[in-house]
């Protein structure tokens, strides 16, 4: 897989819904972006689409019309980069700053919270290697 473009907001937006679809034509991930309350015009999803085939994100089957439009990349991948150039942005590169911020915001529900430490305390149980650990 290539490396991971840039996408800014309204494209993300529309990854997200071609995402949900898993493949589709501008007319379904318009729909879909509907359904998450974001409605544009046909023409701008189709805009885009483009610019996200320009840029890799997409790939197009222009075997058949209308076309059929599905991700190069794993939303999984996706979101990880993302949420590491915020951290990266926003909170210098210390991600321990960013979840301090969540649970002293109050934005974190107990159930989250517990998630939370669950995962931590699986990755201690795999001994998995931690940033900054001297192992």
């Amino acid at each position: 897989m290539s490396r991971l473009p840039e996408l800014t907001n309204a494209e993300l937006r529309v990854m997200k819904a071609l995402w949900q679809c898993e493949r589709g034509t501008v007319a379904e991930v318009r729909a879909e972006l509907g359904r998450r309350g974001q409605d544009l015009a046909y023409t701008t999803v189709m805009t885009l689409l483009g610019r996200l085939a320009t840029k890799g994100a997409v790939v197009v089957d222009k075997d058949r019309e209308p076309f059929i439009y599905r991700s190069a990349h794993r939303r999984e991948s996706v979101l990880r980069d993302r949420l590491r150039e915020f951290v990266r942005e926003v909170f210098d590169g210390q991600a321990d700053s960013l979840v301090l911020n969540l649970v002293e915001d109050e934005s974190l529900t107990r159930a989250e919270l517990r998630a939370i430490e669950r995962k931590i305390a699986d990755a201690e149980r795999a001994d998995r290697p931690v940033k900054g650990d001297k192992k």
